[in-house]
């Protein structure tokens, strides 16, 4: 009988019996072919992510980790070899995807290393034959054919491992009768890629157009790892569609204490985690480790700026006739709307923008609570001028629109008194930067709430101004609160007490 855990292990490695029954799962799999890759004990997260992984009952998974958490060595190393060994039949045509065809030859490279030269995935599956693949590349003008060979496995059990990039054609691929059965996204987009609201949708439209339909409804699994980039990114849209499964892992609280460290074999203590903090940046680290988003350097207004409401309209708390407590609604003093037009429907034109927000008065401060979704769209004047007249009626109470005065638009101000709507002509003296940083305080005391979800392209282009090629919302948003302010709301004052 062996008696020392390295005996214990011997007899296990030794035994294809006991190897047989701990290959049927991913996280048997992985721990006994791949000791190599993972080499420090797992934390108590990985039990979850890696159950996640090879559940085939969840068919979207978008897993958001931190830098280092093991994702990617799970999910697009070893995740694609399981499948193709383990359960072929199931998953015939495989996709690892990364966001370059640098990357995604990288990717196809190491799994194909594994399967050419991991000595117990030989010794228990035997040599594996990859065959040349006798068809051409599907978009030659995106890839040549010594590229499409170089990442596209054709194993002797049938199955394919095909890699592919961010915005390549997947819908309509097939593997003989198969169209893709799994697909694993590993980072599609990089800290660059999502600076541009263009970007971020040219790769959510891919998602939506291209790889969800382009898998096999009858059995499939589309897996996401990624990095939380920016609050209107891939991450985050993905994060609020009801059919993912999503599994998000920061590597530490916001103290940055070891305690909290959800993988202390990697940090074995404060000093590993400021020495990594250190090493990678103060942004770096806050971003891709502790999952935050975070602001360009020198923004005006950070991600931590930001105060949200949770309810609309606001409550308090009250006595009824009988004497009882109850919460009632806080009604409406007035509801505005800032408005920056941009009358063109061409995709590279600005896009229409109207921000609107209630002012409510909660312990006798006024507070404006800025509204979720804005109207952000390309739009021609008559269908502006169709959806500005409808929101009084849509919304009730005093509505008052707040409109830049300047060139163009000054049409629109003209049809918006024609049409006997409340309009204010707001004349721009200073650059846009300057008149965010006059309506900021409002922002920073909490004066101006946001609520925690439908406005991530708002809250982007505020964090991220000057950077984003989009500013419409954001100036929408300066007129709602410089325009809402001139009609009498005031600052919080502060008292100085001299002790």
């Amino acid at each position: 009988m062996p008696g020392t855990p390295n005996e214990w292990a011997a007899s296990i490695f030794g035994d294809p019996e006991i190897r047989r029954e701990l290959r049927k799962t991913l996280k048997g799999f992985g721990l006994l072919y791949f000791p190599h890759h993972l080499y420090l004990p797992p934390g108590e997260f990985h039990e979850e992510m890696v159950g996640a992984l090879g559940d085939d009952s969840v068919e979207f998974l978008e897993i958001i980790g931190f830098r280092g958490c093991s994702k990617s060595t799970w999910g697009s190393l070893i995740l694609p070899i399981f499948l193709a060994l383990e359960k072929g039949n199931e998953y015939p045509f495989i996709l690892p995807i990364a966001d370059t065809g640098l990357q995604a030859g990288i990717n196809i490279a190491n799994i194909k290393n594994e399967l050419e030269n991991n000595q117990l995935l030989l010794q228990d599956y035997g040599k594996f034959e990859i065959r040349g693949v006798d068809s051409h590349t599907p978009e030659p003008s995106f890839e040549s054919d010594e590229e499409w060979q170089a990442r596209n496995l054709l194993l002797s059990n049938g199955v394919r491992i095909l890699a592919r990039s961010r915005g390549q054609k997947i819908r309509g691929l097939k593997h003989r009768q198969f169209r893709p059965t799994a697909a694993i996204i590993d980072d599609p987009e990089d800290i660059e890629w999502v600076r541009t609201k263009e970007n971020r949708d040219k790769t959510e439209q891919w998602l939506n157009s291209e790889v969800i339909p382009g898998l096999d409804k009858r059995k499939r699994k589309l897996v996401i790892l990624i990095n939380m980039l920016h609050m209107d990114a891939l991450a985050a849209r993905v994060r609020s569609k009801e059919t993912f499964k999503v599994l998000e892992y920061a590597l530490v609280n916001d103290r940055d204490e070891w305690q909290s460290c959800i993988w202390k074999a990697q940090y074995k203590n404060q000093a590993a985690l400021d020495a990594e903090r250190k090493r990678v940046g103060a942004i770096s680290w806050e971003r891709e480790y502790k999952l935050k988003v975070i602001a360009e350097e020198g923004a005006l207004i950070t991600p931590d700026d930001i105060h949200y409401y949770d309810e609309i309209p606001p409550k308090i708390e009250s006595t009824n006739d009988k004497g009882e407590k109850v919460r009632i609604a806080v009604l409406a003093s007035l509801k505005g709307h800032g408005v920056d037009l941009a009358i063109s429907e061409k995709e590279s034109a600005d896009y229409t923008a109207i921000v609107s927000g209630d002012v409510y008065y909660v312990d006798d401060a006024p507070k404006i609570y800025v509204r979720a979704n804005p109207y952000n769209e390309h739009v021609n004047f008559h269908e502006t001028m169709k959806h500005v007249r409808g929101i009084p009626g849509e919304r009730g109470g005093a509505n008052i629109f707040f409109v830049e005065d300047i060139g163009y638009q000054r049409a629109a101000l003209q049809e918006m008194e024609r049409a006997m709507l409340p309009v204010v002509a707001m004349r721009p003296t200073t650059d846009k930067r300057s008149r965010l940083q006059v309506v900021a305080p409002y922002i920073k005391n909490g004066t101006v709430l946001f609520p925690r979800a439908g406005c991530e392209q708002l809250l982007g282009q505020l964090f991220n101004l000057g950077v984003e090629s989009h500013d419409d919302l954001c100036d929408a948003l300066v007129w709602l609160i410089q325009g809402l302010v001139e009609q009498g709301l005031e600052l919080p004052k502060i008292h100085w007490i001299e002790g």
